[in-house]
């Protein structure tokens, strides 16, 4: 677990014990999962920023927003939601905002980002924005293991319709999130530089 100093920081941070800690690291080292892994976990935690409000609510959403992951199956969010509000009691007792944590879990379904009204929607989107974040990593080595892993969990879809999956998937979250104007300006150059280089349509990458 040293490889994953923040996943064991948030642990630290909300008291979680002993067997829901087991729980999340035995669900995230499932032998489908090659990018929905703890170190996913353990770099979304390193973006969320500790002084926020919500900072805890966040890191909890992290551990369990990708808790059940059957890249067959539509309902991922859902079932870890469910998973969450069963160990809820153990994990998140008050002033833990649970409702907060349960809608960052669902928003990650979708990643539509909320027009900023209430800290709490800012929340949301830095939980997104945190999820997101390999999408602009700054070392070509790191998107590179998230692109061959998330081929990896898909193995059992055929060469074409997975690049065409890709391809809009990666060109709708890169305009979403432009248009969100989530990003800062090297942010967005690192986005556009990551998703050219999988798409092929950048020399920018590993080696």
């Amino acid at each position: 677990m040293s490889d994953h100093p923040w996943l064991i920081a948030a642990f630290d941070r909300l008291n979680i014990p002993g067997d829901i800690r087991a729980l999340i690291i035995d669900h995230h080292s499932e032998p489908h999962r090659y990018y929905h892994t703890l170190r996913h976990i353990d770099l979304m935690l390193r973006q969320i920023p500790a002084e926020h409000p919500f900072a805890s609510e966040m890191a909890a959403a992290a551990l369990f927003h990708d808790i059940i992951y059957d890249p067959t199956r539509s309902d991922n969010e859902e079932r870890s939601l469910a998973l969450f509000e069963s160990v809820a009691d153990k994990c998140a007792p008050p002033p833990l905002d649970r409702s907060l944590v349960s809608a960052m879990i669902m928003a990650t379904k979708s990643h539509h980002f909320r027009q900023e009204r209430k800290v709490e929607d800012e929340a949301v989107n830095l939980l997104l924005k945190a999820d997101l974040s390999i999408l602009w990593h700054s070392d070509p080595a790191v998107y590179a293991w998230y692109a061959a892993g998330v081929r990896k969990e898909y193995a059992f879809v055929p060469e074409d319709p997975f690049r065409a999956a890709r391809v809009k998937i990666l060109t709708g979250l890169g305009d979403d999130l432009l248009q969100s104007r989530q990003l800062t300006v090297a942010e967005a150059k690192m986005l556009e530089r990551n998703i050219g280089w999988e798409l092929g349509t950048s020399n920018f990458g590993p080696g």
